[in-house]
């Protein structure tokens, strides 16, 4: 499901492990809806370790942003009290 348009998503920010048992494995950052999960990237920000998005982790938000082929590229955070 790839995006040409900005999207809004909600839900609770993660920390799950990526390609497990691979090369490539390491911690990423996903956003969880209850139904899907996104791996997410800021727009323009390091796809492997972003502190940011880090410090988003436990915490539910709104994301604004568009689907990639590997990412959903966050273009706005907006954390939910």
């Amino acid at each position: 499901m790839l995006s040409q348009d900005t999207i809004t998503i909600k839900g609770i920010v993660i920390l799950q492990k990526f390609s497990e048992g691979s090369k490539s494995e390491h911690d990423a950052i996903y956003l969880d809806t209850g139904t899907t999960k996104f791996r997410l990237k800021r727009r323009g920000g390091n796809p492997f370790y972003d502190e940011f998005l880090h410090s988003l982790v436990g915490k539910t938000v709104v994301l604004k942003g568009k689907i990639t082929s590997h990412f959903f590229e966050i273009t706005e955070v907006e954390e939910i009290l």
